[in-house]
């Protein structure tokens, strides 16, 4: 696991708070690997929601599950939310 509080922008930050709300784990990092640190099907589905819910955007649980390196995750969602403006 990465101790990182170096995010390199807002978007890595609202990723690994609501990665480590979820998994109970302070210690989570931007260069974590969501499925390695504890995550899986049932939790992506409420990482999903939660995110949804602070962007705007949907279908967000297969994108979790296609990148689950919080740092690929993390960009990935700019690009979505850069799309939906």
């Amino acid at each position: 696991m990465t101790v990182d509080s170096g995010f390199r922008n807002p978007m890595d930050e609202l990723v690994v708070g609501k990665v480590r709300e979820l998994l109970g784990n302070s210690g989570i990092g931007i260069g974590d690997d969501f499925l390695a640190v504890g995550g899986n099907s049932i939790i992506a589905v409420r990482l999903g929601q939660a995110l949804r819910q602070e962007l705007g955007i949907s279908r967000i649980t297969g994108v979790i599950l296609k990148n689950p390196l919080l740092s690929d995750l993390s960009d990935v969602l700019s690009e979505l939310v850069g799309k939906a403006s």
